[in-house]
């Protein structure tokens, strides 16, 4: 929950969380130009969480980032049904 506060998906008071997490992230099919952006804020923002994290730790036990990490860092997609086709 701390995550998606953090990008302003706050849960309702008397709301289930996984129902709202639900509702937030449903996309509909075909897709559209406005699930387009949602996935698009919603996968960067993932990766820039994670990238920030891994600079972070490398920087505590001093150890620059691997260099297929900075170098071949694939992009995410949506599911992993996407990443098998």
């Amino acid at each position: 929950m701390e995550y998606f506060r953090t990008l302003k998906f706050d849960v309702p008071k008397l709301c289930n969380p996984a129902d709202f997490f639900m509702k937030v992230l449903a996309i509909k099919y075909p897709k559209q130009a406005d699930d387009e952006a949602k996935l698009y804020n919603l996968n960067t923002t993932y990766r820039f969480s994670i990238e920030s994290r891994v600079k972070m730790e490398n920087k505590l036990i001093k150890l620059d980032p691997p260099k297929e990490f900075v170098e071949k860092t694939p992009a995410y997609k949506a599911s992993i049904m996407t990443q098998l086709n």
